[in-house]
């Protein structure tokens, strides 16, 4: 049944499949309940500058949804507060209950639970339609969402409403039953309390001064301009073909006909220099010309212009994405940026922004605001005299390395404190540099201790010979020397890569880490499986080299494109296997730092007071008054390396907080 709950009946003519019903029906109703479905209909994505219009509560079998134009949500306070809520994708109502104060305590979102369940999975449909359809068998009509704050509390708004609460609880139980089997409970469990942390800080917000900001931006423009009178002045003295034909009767200067930010004009001309511009596109598998930064950073010494190049992208980059356009984040009401971001992503990291036309919301990535001072000096405390906890692990995705390899050497290296990895990884794979000081390596030995990097960075994630090659612009056949040299001295990481290897092969994903137990999906598993087959019936490689002798049609059309597509998908899941745990069990880990950061926050009342206000991976950022900025520092520390003694049991990992006017690190 679905209950209309109002103190203003005579506004409402409801059809006999709906009934009144009072607030302390509702309230009795679910008195006893340990858990209720809720959801949240508002007029908008923002919670500071859009209103709740209703408030659904079910259980499946009774939905009651709560007129909030007439009755307040204040009310629900402590319902909401002590129940468990099942919520589908509630980092959005949890803003808008922060808003009001209320603060829930346990959450179940089937949205992440369904996440859990398929990560890495491409095409697969998480939104409540699917989810109910898939689970339950039953097609929602979501043709009325668009005119919700339109028509206001209509019948079939309040159906639609009702309908969003109704198959949560049946939705929840059947996902339960998955998440046991694949045994991801202890992901779901810390995903669902980390979604009220995340609710948290894209509440909170960050705050961006916009006197300093508008200030680096103008003096960005004026960068850019520079450069591009660089590139302009090249062409008109070099490529006459290149300057516009007709000139204006008012000005007689030569000027260049490029468009410099559009890629389809110039890559002619860099092939014209010598630049190879073709690469593989990763979607299709297919060539394609392309002058990113990566590909022209191995050919900055084929011709002068490619460096300059170079940094007018960079310039312009700065003007596009970190410029006056940044101004439109900043929130009418409370003067802060407020950003999205997604909870899990294929590795298990989160990612931050969202640019979506079709819904008109727009929110930066705050991971990707540059590291220099000109940028992070700019987000500050808002008031006066508040500071910032700028925390970040050291070393966390290396030390997490070290800890499920368990190679001696690395374990070594941490133990007797050695300082310089760097240069220890040179020092081991370069036998005239055995024996000899770190920092004598680090001040004498710089292009073997960048070798060294290059190769340790590389390997980590799932790069090769080649890899190594194109990060340090040397020889394919240097690379692979590089490559193999840092295996023949580091034996305990190609036996665990080798081990995670075969698991991802076997079982069609990549387990993160033996705590959670999170799985990252390989969505191609199907077709590798059939490919592999394929190439492992009798006779099939026989065949294959009588075929590629002769070059014969069924070779270069099936058999050949066969085995590089099994190869392909075998090295995908390969180098997923290899770098996959790293990334996500250090967003395991910082998520958790967050759950216990929250807890103190609430437990001391500071809620608002105390924010925390960003995450980028392996630091968390923290927002307070200066008189409890000491006792904040310390706890942040504290949850972070309590969290990372959880999953890292032979070397520690630490973490190292900083009390500062403005984001440092």
């Amino acid at each position: 049944m679905i209950y209309l709950v109002t103190t203003q009946k005579q506004m409402f003519d409801l059809p006999t499949n709906m009934s009144f019903a009072s607030i302390p029906e509702c309230l009795g109703y679910f008195a006893l309940h340990k858990a209720v479905a809720v959801d949240t209909e508002t007029e908008g994505f923002d919670p500071y500058t859009k209103d709740i219009l209703s408030l659904q509560l079910g259980d499946g079998k009774n939905q009651y949804v709560i007129d909030l134009s007439t009755v307040s949500i204040q009310i629900f306070k402590e319902l909401l507060e002590t129940k468990e809520l099942i919520f589908q994708n509630a980092k959005f109502d949890l803003k808008f209950l922060y808003r009001y104060g209320i603060i829930p305590t346990q959450v179940y979102d089937t949205y992440l639970a369904e996440l859990i369940l398929t990560t890495g999975i491409m095409n697969h449909r998480r939104g409540l339609d699917a989810l109910v359809y898939r689970y339950c068998q039953y097609q929602l009509d979501k043709t009325v969402r668009g005119d919700i704050h339109r028509e206001g509390l209509s019948s079939r708004v309040i159906k639609y409403a009702a309908e969003d609460v109704m198959f949560l609880h049946d939705i929840r139980q059947k996902q339960e039953a998955k998440i046991k089997e694949a045994g991801l409970k202890m992901a779901l469990k810390l995903d669902n309390w980390f979604v009220r942390v995340l609710a948290y800080i894209e509440f909170c917000g960050i705050y961006l001064d916009p006197i300093k900001w508008g200030k680096k931006s103008k003096e960005d423009l004026v960068k850019l301009a520079i450069v591009k009178k660089e590139l302009d002045d090249w062409v008109i003295n070099n490529k006459p073909e290149y300057i516009q034909s007709q000139l204006d009767m008012f000005d007689t200067g030569l000027k260049c006909d490029i468009n410099w930010n559009s890629q389809k004009q110039v890559i002619p001309l860099f092939k014209e220099l010598g630049v190879n511009t073709v690469v593989q596109d990763k979607k299709t598998g297919k060539n394609k010309d392309s002058i990113d930064a990566s590909i022209l950073e191995a050919q900055k010494t084929v011709h002068p212009l490619i460096p300059i190049y170079l940094k007018y992208s960079k310039a312009q980059k700065l003007v596009s994405t970190f410029g006056e356009d940044y101004f439109k984040y900043i929130n009418s009401v409370t003067g802060r940026v407020h950003t999205t971001y997604k909870q899990i992503m294929n590795t298990g990291r989160m990612s931050c922004g969202e640019q979506n036309k079709k819904i008109g919301v727009a929110y930066p990535n705050l991971q990707q605001v540059p590291s220099d001072e000109r940028h992070r000096s700019c987000f500050t405390p808002q008031k006066k005299h508040g500071r910032l906890i700028v925390c970040d692990y050291s070393g966390q995705e290396s030390v997490i390395f070290t800890n499920f390899t368990k190679e001696a050497a690395l374990i070594n290296f941490y133990q007797q404190g050695l300082g310089d990895m760097h240069s220890y990884i040179a020092s081991k794979i370069y036998p005239e540099l055995e024996g000899l000081p770190l920092e004598t390596i680090k001040s004498e030995h710089k292009s073997k201790r960048q070798e060294a990097k290059a190769a340790g960075f590389a390997i980590q994630y799932g790069g090769q010979g080649i890899t190594i090659a194109r990060n340090l612009g040397i020889s394919e056949e240097r690379g692979n020397e590089i490559y193999n040299a840092y295996f023949k001295a580091f034996a305990g990481v190609k036996d665990y890569f080798k081990k995670v290897k075969a698991a991802a092969l076997k079982n069609g994903f990549v387990e993160i880490n033996p705590i959670t137990k999170r799985k990252s999906y390989a969505d191609f598993y199907d077709e590798y499986q059939k490919l592999k087959s394929r190439v492992s019936e009798d006779g099939f490689w026989d065949k294959y080299r009588s075929e590629k002798e002769k070059q014969s049609e069924i070779f270069v059309n099936e058999m050949k494109p066969l085995v590089r597509k099994k190869f392909q998908l075998e090295g995908t899941l390969e180098r997923k296997s290899y770098n996959y745990p790293i990334q996500g069990t250090g967003a395991d880990m910082t998520k958790l730092a967050g759950c216990y950061i929250f807890e103190w926050i609430l437990e001391k009342n500071y809620f608002d007071k105390v924010k925390i206000i960003n995450i980028v991976h392996d630091e968390i950022m923290v927002e307070c008054d200066v008189d409890i900025s000491e006792d904040v520092a310390k706890v942040v520390q504290e949850s972070m390396e309590k969290s990372a003694s959880i999953f890292c049991k032979i070397i520690p990992l630490k973490a190292s907080p900083e009390i500062a006017k403005w984001w440092t690190h």
